[in-house]
Order: C-alpha cells, then sequence, then structure tokens
C-alpha cells in the first residue's frame, strides 16, 4: 500500500505497517475499521473554515497603538540554545525582512513618534532604515538587544531615536552596562571585601532609596564617593571592616583636611546609613563638629569684563540667552539648563524660574526673542518643551547637557559663577546689603545670603 501525502517532506506509514485494531481483532491490522471509524488524512493548506474566508488583518499602520503594542507583545518566543553576538555590518535595509510584522509595527511607532518630538523626514527615513536592518536580521520571536541597536550608529542611524522606538516593547532585551557601577567598580577596585561590600550597601541606597529616602543624583553620588575615597584608601589598609572605625579616627583625619567640611558631609552620610541599616555598631560621625572651609569673596566685575562679555554675547543667540539669565536674573547653570519654555511669558513680561515670578527686563526680553526665531528657523518642528536646545536635544524632550553648556561660555573671559556674583553683589548695593531681600529674590541660603552682603559692605567702605 502506499503512503498518503501529508506535506512537504511530510509522509504517512502504510496502513498494513499501523497497528490498527477492530473491535473483533484485538491483535492484527483491520482495514475495515479505519474505513468506518473515518481515519481521513488532507493535504497541508486545502482546508478552508466554515463560513467563509477568515478577514484579513488591518495594516499595523491604521491600528491603534494599542492594539499596536498588543501585537508586538503577544508573539511567542522561542528560546535560544546559545546566545551569538549579531554583527550588523554590512547588512543593509533593503535585505528580505525575517520579522516582517514587528517591521511595520516599528515603522508605525517610529512615525507617531516623529509627529510628536517634530523628527525632520530625514531623521524619520534613518529610523526606519534602522528598523529594516534590524529586522531583516532577527527572526519572528527574537529578542533584540539593545546593544544591537547601538552598532546601527555605524549605519549613520541614530540608534537613540531607535531605542526609543522600541521603548516598553517585550521585543527589546535591555543588555547596556550599568556606568554607574563600571565607574564604582573602577574607582573602588582598591578595597577590601569587608569595606567594599559597605560600600556598596551605601550606594546601593544612594542610587534607589528607601521609603523615607528619596533617590541621589548621578552627580550627587559621585562627588560623595569622591569625597570619601582617600579616607577609604587610609582605611583598607589598616582594616578589615568600616566597624572597625572610630571617633579618634575620622577626627585626626579631618583635622588637618582642606576641604573637610564636605568630606565630614559625605562620611555623615556614609556612615548614617550603614548605622541605619545595622551594618556598623555605632555611628563614629555622631557628635563630629568641623570648623568652616575658606569662602570666597565675591568680586564685582570690571569695566573692561563687562564690555568683553557683552561683545561676546552678541556672536551667538544661545550665548546672549545664557548671559542675560546669568548677569541679569543670577541663575545658576542648573537652572539656566532646566528653563522651559512655559516659565517665559514674553506678552506679559514675565519670567518664572523654579517658581518666582519676577519681571522680565528688556535685555532678556529682546535676547529669548532672537532665539526662539533662531530655533524655528533650524528646528522648526522641535517639540522639546526646554527654551535652549541643541542639536542633540532638538528631537527630544530632555535639556541640555552640563558640556553643552560649558562648551558655550567657554568664549566668554569669565564664568557663569562670576556673573552672577555681579549681579547679586549690584542687587546687594541696590538695596542697602538686606539679606532676607536677597534670599527672597535670588532663592539664596542664609549663609550665602549673609556672604553678599559682607562683601557688598566691604565694598561700600573701601569706596568711601
Amino acid at each position: 500500500m502506499t503512503s498518503t501525502i501529508l506535506g512537504p517532506g511530510k509522509t504517512m506509514p502504510a496502513a498494513g505497517n499501523r497497528p490498527l485494531a477492530g473491535p473483533d481483532n484485538k491483535t492484527r491490522v483491520d482495514l475495515t475499521a479505519a474505513a468506518r471509524t473515518g481515519h481521513q488524512l488532507f493535504i497541508v493548506g486545502t482546508l478552508r473554515p466554515r463560513g467563509g474566508p477568515r478577514p484579513r488583518p488591518k495594516h499595523p499602520a491604521d491600528q491603534p497603538p494599542d492594539q499596536l503594542l498588543h501585537a508586538a507583545r503577544s508573539r511567542w518566543r522561542q528560546p535560544p540554545l546559545f546566545e551569538m553576538a549579531c554583527d550588523l555590518r554590512g547588512v543593509s535595509s533593503m535585505a528580505p525582512l525575517l520579522d516582517p510584522e514587528l517591521a511595520a509595527v516599528l515603522e508605525a511607532r517610529a512615525g507617531r513618534i516623529a509627529e510628536l518630538r517634530g523628527w525632520p523626514p530625514r531623521t524619520l527615513g534613518s529610523v526606519r532604515r534602522g528598523i529594516r536592518i534590524l529586522c531583516s536580521v532577527h527572526a519572528v520571536g527574537e529578542p533584540i538587544r539593545a546593544s544591537t541597536i547601538a552598532q546601527l550608529t555605524h549605519n549613520a542611524v541614530p540608534s537613540n531615536h531607535v531605542l526609543e522606538v522600541f521603548e516598553d516593547l517585550d521585543a527589546l532585551l535591555d543588555d547596556r552596562p550599568d556606568t554607574m557601577q563600571t565607574w564604582c567598580d573602577t574607582r573602588l577596585e582598591f578595597l577590601v571585601a569587608g569595606i567594599r561590600a559597605e560600600v556598596d550597601a551605601w550606594v546601593a541606597i544612594l542610587r534607589n532609596g528607601t521609603r523615607r529616602r528619596r533617590p541621589r543624583a548621578r552627580s550627587t553620588i559621585t562627588t560623595q564617593l569622591r569625597l570619601v575615597q582617600p579616607f577609604l584608601r587610609e582605611e583598607t589598609a589598616a582594616c578589615t571592616t568600616l566597624r572597625q572605625v572610630t571617633r579618634d579616627d575620622i577626627t585626626s583625619r579631618l583635622s588637618d583636611r582642606p576641604n573637610r567640611v564636605h568630606e565630614a558631609s559625605a562620611l555623615r552620610s556614609l556612615f548614617g546609613v550603614l548605622k541605619k541599616e545595622r551594618l556598623v555598631f555605632a555611628n563614629p560621625m555622631r557628635g563630629v563638629r568641623t570648623s568652616g572651609n575658606h569662602v570666597s569673596v565675591p568680586v564685582s566685575l570690571t569695566g573692561p569684563e563687562v564690555d568683553a562679555v557683552a561683545t561676546a554675547a552678541e556672536q551667538d543667540p544661545a550665548l546672549r540667552v545664557v548671559v542675560a539669565l546669568a548677569g541679569v536674573h543670577a541663575l545658576p547653570a542648573r537652572r539656566i539648563r532646566a528653563l522651559l519654555l512655559d516659565q517665559v511669558d514674553l506678552p506679559g513680561r514675565r519670567l518664572d524660574p523654579a517658581g518666582s515670578n519676577r519681571p522680565l527686563d528688556d535685555y532678556t526680553a529682546e535676547a529669548i526673542t532672537d532665539y526662539l526665531a533662531h530655533r524655528r528657523r533650524r528646528w522648526p518642528n522641535s517639540t522639546n518643551p526646554h527654551l535652549l536646545v541643541s542639536r542633540n536635544t532638538a528631537t527630544t524632550t530632555t535639556a541640555v547637557g552640563t558640556l553643552w553648556l560649558d562648551r558655550l561660555v567657554n568664549r566668554l573671559p569669565v564664568s557663569l559663577d562670576r556673573l552672577r556674583q555681579d549681579r547679586i553683589l549690584e542687587e546687594a548695593a541696590a538695596t542697602g546689603a538686606d539679606p532676607l531681600h536677597l534670599a527672597h529674590i535670588f532663592a539664596l541660603s542664609a549663609k550665602a545670603s549673609l556672604r553678599y552682603t559682607a562683601a557688598a559692605a566691604q565694598s561700600v567702605a573701601e569706596q568711601t
């Protein structure tokens, strides 16, 4: 008897080789039982459901975002036998897609994000080209690693925009290294095992926080680690754990340190967390008092310096805005970078940085107006809510970085802090050196306002 075709490369053995028994025959094959019970075989692809063909699914671009996200999440994945690095060098976006469904979903998401972020057509085209490259080397259900997406920069594709398209999708496997942990491993590799475990517990609480402690910024963590690093280097040569550190060790250590106030603050945070987590028996920083560091005296700008600042500010609209915000409103660098468009009211001539509503002078209003015109010409579709944008942040919602601002103000003969000090000293001289007024206008602490009033009074005495 011949075999029956099941599909491509699949056959069913002949009935004579199958142990099919009938009701009256328990040991031998009974072909009449197969005819009565209906063992029917079908050719692959010939079955049709009752009621007509099934409706074809809609194109992903026509579906709402919720359905697109569900369609991209609900697919089954094949567990890999072993992990293998993916190399995108030489991969073309014109290659056949191994996962066309995911490619259509991602391209539709990229189009919607481009409308929200104001991506230019060239950026959207590059992102879609990167999506096709990824879907041409990843099969259905295969997760796409963030490290693989980072390789798209070699193909002239903005990998950060592609990662934004993959955000919140199960198809993305975020395997990016923890840069903060890498930095800590490099800086703290000299510690012994016991002290390293205690410092790691402190850093973990600083990064993640607790129910009563908010997480700290990355800059705060790195600054505190740099401050305690010399202390840890000395203690790791004499101790195996921070439980052996006494109060006398800390007081003798801080007695001759030039930056002892800031180092004491970092050590107070370290041992306070360890005592809270019961990793040390007693807090050696309890009751330790440190005298103040050397406090610098604010100095006003000279006439040539003011002229040089004004001349440099006229060369760049963004620099002119920064000079106006620092030299007229005495805003620090972090508030200048975080200033939003909603906090600037040009028709009403008001400026509201960090909740302090203040009048907007003519110089600052003219500088912001010129910069906004420059921004509309350079990035007409940008939806970034911040006032200052750069080439990298115009298509995102993040603020400009410190490196961008540092490069911008390097053209000035003085720093932003000098501009801010000159403005506060001018206000102190005009209002009779009132510390409460300075603290209210410029959001200064009590010590900072007293420092400026003392400098202003000293300047008036010298002039008299």
